[in-house]
């Protein structure tokens, strides 16, 4: 079957990159919002688990083995490789707005959370 159909196909790829995308968007993320706050709005989507985990690859928080290889890099690379983008995850974890202060803050959590 082809398909011809610009409408549609804009469709679909809307549709698939609403389904992989892993913020929620509850709150809106501003210059006083915390690392909790970051994880909650724009990582926990993907590292909670769940399909949009199990689609990106992203380590689920408070699973200790996933994280071992990551914390044995240290926060400042995480942090690096987040702000750029990693494997399937975008830059920033797709929180354009987020500084990259509040990135380091919510990887913190995270690891926290992890160990």
């Amino acid at each position: 079957m082809k398909l011809s159909n610009p409408l549609a196909l804009a469709l679909g790829a809307l549709s698939l990159t609403s389904l992989i995308s892993c913020g929620s968007a509850k709150q809106p993320i501003t210059a006083d919002s915390s690392g909790s706050d970051v994880y909650a709005q724009s990582c926990a989507g993907c590292h909670n688990g769940g399909l949009k985990g199990w689609m990106t690859g992203a380590p689920k928080v408070g699973d200790a083995q996933a994280w071992l290889p990551l914390i044995a890099k240290g926060i400042e690379a995480m942090t690096a490789a987040s702000i750029q983008g990693f494997n399937k995850m975008p830059a920033k974890g797709g929180c354009d707005e987020c500084s990259d202060e509040q990135i380091k803050a919510a990887i913190e959590v995270m690891v926290e959370q992890s160990k």
